[in-house]
């Protein structure tokens, strides 16, 4: 059988690879279906380009990642691809879509399925299955049935990660990709996530699909990948995209350990909690190759750290930086304003915070309540607030 994956359009002039289709096209293909991937963001096409190459293949499914930052560019490639092709089945994953796969059903009658959660088993299943009478037996999808919405039972989590099959980054030519400032000083990286999952409980981060099911592929895995891709296209860094790449500190060192010894030479940056680094670590991740490093710092003040569930201190923030510093690692650093219970003290100790840490580069943000997160389900069914409704 047949399956396209269309990333959505973006006003961001910065894209990046969109590696969860990516994997899903190679799990297809893995399976011995065929499988498409267009970008959209990254090589955008006219409709009548788009309609004509999508009618040409004739897949049996379409599938779009959905995530909120985004939800008006899905919005609208959605209802034109129901437009388009009445008769192919459109499926939506990703974060939004997984945190309210039966609100995506109620407001999106051209959707007919929600992938929640993980989705390279799943997606193969549900190809397979389409027009069956057992979708109730296929985990992590959401569909209608008649009038009722059905949301199956969760899916399990691939344990293994090292049995995925890598993917497929060579549909779209990524020399094409804008890096955004600061990243991507020695040219077009490779860019990588090799862990899945997260036992933190940050009250503003939206993957709690994934909450406490922390897996990582291993360090040979990781190595291979590497040089894999340096056969096929001209990278010249690696970005690990990992939310917190040294979550696991003695993995961390054996992926150094493999990288010095099996002579990788390329340059990388990685991003991680503060609490999950020592001296001793970054010196050897300096070793390895890495030159930049993105750390969350979020707030100066301790009480807001703790409103935030971050599970780290000032000291941890203060100690991150001073190490990276001494070592001539450049530092990235993010802060959040309009936390739960900040008072104008908070955000001068924050700035007294920013003033000492002294990073190479920093980002200011606003505190976005996501589907997804604790504070989303703190505050969904507050009248005050009107989520779902926008």
């Amino acid at each position: 059988m047949k399956a396209i994956f269309i990333n959505p359009p973006c006003e961001s002039d910065n894209p990046l690879p969109t590696l969860g289709i990516a994997y899903l096209v190679s799990a297809l293909k893995q399976n011995g279906h065929d499988a498409l991937l267009y970008d959209l963001w990254i090589e955008p096409k006219p409709d009548e380009h788009l309609q004509a190459e999508i009618c040409k293949f004739s897949p049996d499914m379409i599938g779009v990642p959905f995530f909120t930052r985004r939800y008006t560019d899905t919005k609208k490639l959605l209802e034109k691809l129901r437009e388009w092709f009445p008769d192919v089945k459109l499926v939506v994953g990703g974060a939004h879509a997984s945190a309210l796969p039966r609100e995506v059903l109620q407001e999106f009658n051209c959707v007919d399925f929600v992938v929640i959660g993980e989705g390279e088993k799943t997606i193969v299943h549900l190809l397979e299955n389409l027009d069956g009478d057992n979708l109730k037996e296929i985990k992590g999808i959401a569909f209608r049935n008649n009038d009722e919405i059905v949301v199956t039972e969760q899916s399990e989590y691939i344990e293994d990660l090292d049995k995925l099959p890598y993917p497929d980054l060579l549909q779209v030519d990524p020399r094409k990709c804008k890096i955004h400032p600061p990243y991507g000083w020695y040219g077009l990286p490779l860019t990588m996530i090799t862990t899945r999952g997260c036992p933190g409980k940050c009250v503003f981060c939206s993957k709690s699909v994934y909450q406490n099911s922390l897996r990582s592929q291993t360090p040979k895995r990781i190595v291979d990948e590497i040089e894999y891709w340096k056969t096929k296209l001209p990278i010249k860094e690696i970005r690990f995209f990992d939310d917190d790449f040294t979550i696991a500190r003695k993995r961390t060192f054996d992926i150094c350990d493999e990288m010095i010894k099996r002579d990788v030479k390329l340059p990388w940056t990685c991003t991680t909690r503060v609490d999950f680094l020592s001296r001793e670590l970054l010196v050897k991740m300096k070793e390895a190759g890495l030159y930049f490093i993105v750390l969350g710092v979020e707030s100066g003040s301790p009480q807001i750290l703790k409103n935030l569930k971050k599970g780290y201190t000032v000291r941890h923030i203060k100690n991150a930086f001073k190490w990276c510093r001494e070592l001539g690692i450049t530092t990235f650093g993010f802060f959040l304003a309009g936390n739960p219970g900040e008072e104008d003290e908070d955000r001068r100790l924050t700035l007294q915070i920013q003033k000492e840490i002294r990073p190479n580069f920093l980002s200011w943000g606003a505190l976005r309540v996501l589907p997804g997160s604790y504070l989303f389900n703190e505050c969904k069914d507050d009248p005050r607030y009107n989520f779902l409704e926008d």
